[in-house]
């Protein structure tokens, strides 16, 4: 039996050169993964049109294998490109907190707030003083990606960056007793530290890579032992590094406090060593980020813990109320949304599901009395004309027989009459390069010069019904490439 979600989301982590995807399947209780994948790319810059198709299309067919355009998508962009800040706020309250922190941002961003997109989390310390975590990337850069999604026919419902949806998971696995925690992200490109005390991010900091071997080992294109011990024993030593770096540059971490926990996001095949080396070199407890518990621990071959954990978190987080509820886009671009409840949800369909039953009794008593009355009738039919026995019986018969050849009619018309239609409608300068019957469903496939007009066209065919695109119509000089899909029905 195919499993019902309530809905599905679909989790982006794009990096400056990779991408990572995780789809998921909500239902009542837990979230599962469908699928994941990691994709290795080319710098994206905005002028690269091969970098951008060959995203598209990586992307595109990931859709398309697992056949689901989901209505959340959540997005994080590359860390690199985000400005992140932090600082306290005396205030008299949250209310007057939250109407003083854009006056703060202000003021912390020196370029302004008019060509930002800008997000923050507010927690409130001891007293009267109130913690803020903002982060804002320039809208040019935010509204090139953006675009590139809209073009997946996908339209973005939260904007965020890896260092919340990394914190998020790691708040859900930080031991209790711990004051300060580190979160370690490794990307292709880049190494995120970001320290966490008493449930806020303290500090963040974002660093590139001068080795660019990383990058081949994190992505298993070099799998040898040799380079994976040397680079996991440099990382180790530049992680250590930056760990000091940031204790001392956080005014909030005191002299006498140290990281009680670390947690690792991220690393591809590097991941594993440098868990060992970092905590035998630090003696400090360290974990990779796992499955939290609000997933099915039943993870398809497609997914991997340290490529894609990030994408999860990004994924997951319409499902389950998270700590740091942060959306970089304004709210102008977000599309309307309306959340279903789970409660009302089942109480609505328990309620249909009795209405059902009721329903169904009713109509079987009132056959069964109904068809008790017709075979009484019928014994008093057969006995006054038992010579009709054999005629009724060759009847019924040849009625079956009608009805498994109409049955098969409607479930699979005749394939001819309907190319003759489709060939007669379509234009002259549009041609098919591949043509698929399968379960009551026509694809075609093909190239012309205006693709969108021709759903109209094949619509007022009597025999196809809800045609649409599949994927994204892609230009090329041939013309726009299209597949199209549509269900097929009997014109008789």
């Amino acid at each position: 039996m195919k499993p019902i979600y309530l809905d599905k989301s679909l989790g982006l982590d794009i990096r400056e050169d990779s991408i990572s995807l995780a789809l998921i399947g909500r239902k009542l209780r837990l979230a599962e993964v469908l699928a994941g994948k990691f994709i290795d790319l080319k710098l994206l810059t905005g002028k690269d049109e091969k970098a951008e198709k060959y995203f598209l299309d990586q992307v595109n067919r990931f859709l398309v294998e697992q056949n689901t355009w989901p209505e959340s998508v959540i997005v994080s962009l590359p860390r690199s490109f985000v400005m992140f800040k932090t600082f306290e706020l005396p205030a008299p309250d949250m209310k007057a907190a939250q109407a003083m922190v854009e006056f703060e941002l202000e003021r912390h961003f020196s370029s302004g707030l008019n060509d930002l997109y800008y997000t923050y989390q507010l927690n409130q310390k001891s007293g009267n003083i109130f913690h803020i975590a903002s982060a804002a990337i320039k809208k040019d850069t935010a509204n090139y990606y953006l675009e590139l999604i809209k073009k997946l026919n996908l339209k973005t419902t939260v904007l965020d960056i890896s260092t919340f949806a990394n914190s998020n998971l790691a708040l859900l696995q930080e031991p209790k007793d711990s004051a300060v925690t580190a979160l370690i992200d490794i990307s292709p490109r880049a190494l995120e530290i970001v320290l966490i005390k008493k449930g806020v991010i303290e500090f963040s900091r974002n660093r590139s890579w001068k080795n660019t071997d990383i990058k081949d080992i994190y992505s298993e294109k070099d799998k040898s032992l040799g380079l994976l011990d040397s680079l996991s024993e440099s990382t180790t030593k530049l992680i250590i590094s930056e760990l000091e770096k940031a204790l001392s540059s956080c005014r909030n971490i005191e002299e006498n406090e140290s990281i009680d926990h670390i947690f690792i996001s991220g690393g591809g095949t590097l991941a594993p060593q440098v868990i060992k080396q970092l905590e035998k070199e630090t003696q400090v407890s360290t974990q990779f980020i796992s499955i939290p518990g609000s997933v099915s621990p039943s993870l398809p071959e497609s997914f991997s813990n340290y490529h894609m954990m990030t994408a999860l978190s990004l994924a997951i987080r319409d499902s389950r109320k998270t700590n740091f509820e942060t959306n970089l886009l304004p709210q102008n671009l977000r599309p309307k949304r309306r959340k279903a409840n789970p409660k009302t949800s089942l109480a609505l369909a328990v309620i249909l599901l009795l209405c059902l039953a009721g329903w169904i009794g009713s109509q079987i008593h009132h056959n069964n009395k109904t068809l008790a009355s017709l075979n009484g009738q019928l014994d008093e039919i057969k006995g006054e004309v038992s010579n009709l026995e054999k005629v009724d019986l060759e009847y019924i018969s040849i009625q079956q027989y009608v009805n498994i050849l109409n049955t098969i009619n409607k479930q699979h018309p005749p394939k001819l009459p309907l190319l003759g239609r489709l060939s007669q409608s379509l234009p002259k300068d549009t041609w098919l390069t591949n043509i698929k019957f399968h379960k009551g469903e026509m694809e075609i496939k093909g190239f012309s010069p205006s693709a969108s007009t021709l759903i109209p066209l094949i619509e007022k065919l009597p025999s196809f019904k809800k045609t649409g695109f599949v994927g994204t119509i892609l230009r090329e000089p041939t013309g726009e490439k299209f597949t199209i899909r549509a269900k097929l029905e009997s014109s008789s």
